[in-house]
């Protein structure tokens, strides 16, 4: 069964983390966007079995060197770890441990540029746009700034924009942690990028996928 919007965020949840958003948005020239994805960021099975076919190549030789096992058993003993351990490792929570840390955070940075740019956060007029998104089965967040905001901001300014997501998101308050996250953002751009007379570029609202 899909993971519906409601089940990750109602929408009395959504409607308040829009106004988060836009009272966010009133002391800034900043524009914030937040994408909520209950999508795997990476093809869990494919690295499951994966290590399930490398450990099963390289564990029974060990066993062949002290004891006489014929190329048949071998062979039988091979094809019966790799199932046995690439059964374990896709259909369980150890499928999470499967996915290297780099190839993870190189996939949410993409997936979280990608959105960026099919939202059209980078044709604000002032290139002031920040999305938030959050990869809910893979525990990331990432901050993507637009030019004006990442030259004046830097990448380390949004650690704390993304502890508070994910410091919610593991107590069970999803909605208040993203609350908390937007009006750090926002704090963030009132210092680095005060208001000016420009409109509201962007619709307030939160994506969930």
């Amino acid at each position: 069964m899909g993971t519906t919007n409601e089940n990750v965020l109602t929408a009395a949840q959504q409607a308040a983390l829009a106004e988060a958003i836009t009272r966010a948005e009133a002391g800034t020239a900043g524009e914030i966007q937040v994408v909520v994805s209950s999508r795997p960021l990476i093809d869990h099975p494919f690295y499951a079995l994966m290590w399930a076919a490398v450990i099963a190549l390289v564990l029974p030789w060990p066993v062949a060197l002290l004891l006489q096992v014929d190329v048949p058993e071998l062979l039988a003993l091979q094809a019966s770890v790799f199932i046995l351990l690439g059964s374990l490792l896709a259909f369980t929570p150890l499928r999470h441990f499967c996915v290297p840390r780099a190839v993870l955070r190189a996939a949410a940075r993409g997936t979280a540029v990608d959105h960026f740019l099919s939202l059209g956060i980078h044709q604000t007029e002032g290139r002031t746009g920040v999305l938030i998104f959050v990869a809910l089965p893979d525990h990331r967040v990432e901050v993507v700034a637009d030019d004006t905001i990442h030259a004046r901001v830097g990448p380390s300014a949004w650690t704390d924009v993304c502890t508070r997501v994910l410091t919610g998101a593991r107590e069970g308050r999803l909605a208040e942690g993203l609350e908390d996250a937007i009006a750090e953002a926002g704090r963030l751009l009132a210092r680095h990028a005060p208001p000016d007379t420009h409109k509201d570029e962007l619709p307030n609202r939160i994506v969930v996928l």
